[in-house]
């Protein structure tokens, strides 16, 4: 088993900003840096541009904290062993048990602290994503964009289903290697991510403040938007249709979709613009039928959506 000491966890922790110390060590300073804290094998893996896995087995000796001035981020934590403390700045804390789950995101640059007693073996892992913006144009991305969206600071407990216990477990174990140890790594991630995900969305929707009543005006405008989405619409008119003002009606609908009512509302004119494409309508034909007056402008909107202009997708 490989040591580590509070040097080598630094060393391991500073591309993210962590730092490590002994809070219950009271011995010689100089011999702290050096004094052997855990042994085991930790793995960092880069799966996408800004977003990292971080698989763990080690027993711990002493008991260390982990304190970063982190950047706006993502993680998603699964502890398949072991226990862990974590402390979002003086806002929020959260015990983090044996086969469970956690989500940290907040959307401020704030203070983050890990403490893990020792005396104990440590086997999880942590997904963490700096930002949404390399999974543009995907349900993770869309989905991470919410969540990075609300100035709410999220320290979420999850359940965690047995099978992807086992599967993180045999993650850890893995002897794979190369491209097929990437897919394996990649795949269990994104299912993390999905439950991860899901328990926000499940804590979301019991303690929002949008209620039926306004969930169902909320669908009244996104019906409108759904049978006419070439018309012109403004802010002002969906807020009446949604007896709301216009700043709740915007907030009311990102909190419950997501996403704003008009980068929706670009969605869905995409979706059909694509499919008039398809069935071999002409590109000025598309835009104007989902309510872009300038064919160059939907050009570029489209290229940005699908990656391919809609003159190539015409012509196939």
């Amino acid at each position: 088993m490989i040591r580590f000491t509070v040097s080598d966890f630094n060393r391991l922790g500073s591309p993210m900003g962590f730092r490590y110390c002994l809070p219950e060590y009271t011995g010689p300073k100089q011999d702290m840096e050096q004094l052997c804290i855990a042994q085991g094998k930790v793995q960092d893996y880069e799966l996408r541009p800004g977003m990292k896995m971080v698989l763990s087995d080690i027993i711990t000796h002493h008991q260390y904290a982990a304190t970063s001035l982190a950047a706006p981020q993502f993680s998603a934590i699964v502890i398949v062993r072991g226990r862990a403390h974590a402390q979002l700045a003086k806002q929020s804390s959260l015990s983090m048990t044996a086969q469970r789950g956690a989500t940290i995101a907040h959307a401020d640059a704030l203070n983050v602290t890990g403490i893990h007693p020792a005396g104990q073996r440590l086997r999880g892992l942590n997904i963490t994503m700096s930002t949404p913006d390399s999974l543009a144009d995907s349900p993770l991305g869309e989905a991470l964009t919410g969540v990075m969206a609300s100035t709410q600071i999220w320290l979420q407990p999850w359940a965690v289903p047995p099978h992807l216990l086992t599967a993180i477990d045999q993650l850890i174990d893995s002897p794979l290697q190369g491209a097929l140890h990437h897919l394996l790594l990649e795949g269990i991630s994104l299912q993390v991510l999905a439950h991860a995900l899901d328990g926000l969305a499940r804590s979301t929707e019991k303690n929002s403040p949008v209620s039926i009543r306004d969930r169902q005006l909320l669908e009244r405008v996104k019906e409108c938007l759904y049978q006419a989405p070439g018309e012109d619409h403004t802010l002002a008119e969906l807020a009446r249709l949604a007896c709301m003002s216009p700043s709740t009606l915007r907030l009311k609908f990102q909190a419950v979709y997501g996403c704003s009512v008009f980068s929706w509302l670009r969605e869905r004119r995409l979706e059909l613009a694509r499919e008039y494409l398809m069935q071999g309508g002409s590109v000025q034909q598309a835009a104007h039928s989902v309510g872009y007056r300038h064919a160059t402008n939907f050009a570029t909107a489209f290229r940005e959506r699908y990656g391919i202009s809609p003159s190539e997708l015409s012509q196939a």
